[in-house]
């Protein structure tokens, strides 16, 4: 089942730092494994489609970035 990009980040909200970095490097891995082409349609349910998920991946690393720079700033004071 896929979820919101909000609903993905909600659910992330109170993990570390270091947590995040781990979700980062999972999602990266997905992302790359999709490029390369090692994952074959039969892993998904077809339904959604793995370009889906690959989409879906793409903006959930965005969002989950957005938050590790938030953490970061907060964590260290490196706001401007």
């Amino acid at each position: 089942m896929m979820i919101s990009p909000e609903a993905y980040i909600d659910e992330l909200k109170n993990k570390t730092y270091k947590e995040l970095i781990k979700e980062k490097n999972k999602l990266l891995k997905e992302i790359s494994d999709f490029e390369n082409n090692k994952i074959a349609d039969e892993e998904y349910n077809i339904n959604p489609s793995p370009d889906v998920i690959y989409q879906c991946n793409l903006l959930y690393l965005s969002k989950l970035c957005e938050l590790i720079a938030d953490k970061f700033n907060k964590e260290y004071e490196w706001n401007n």
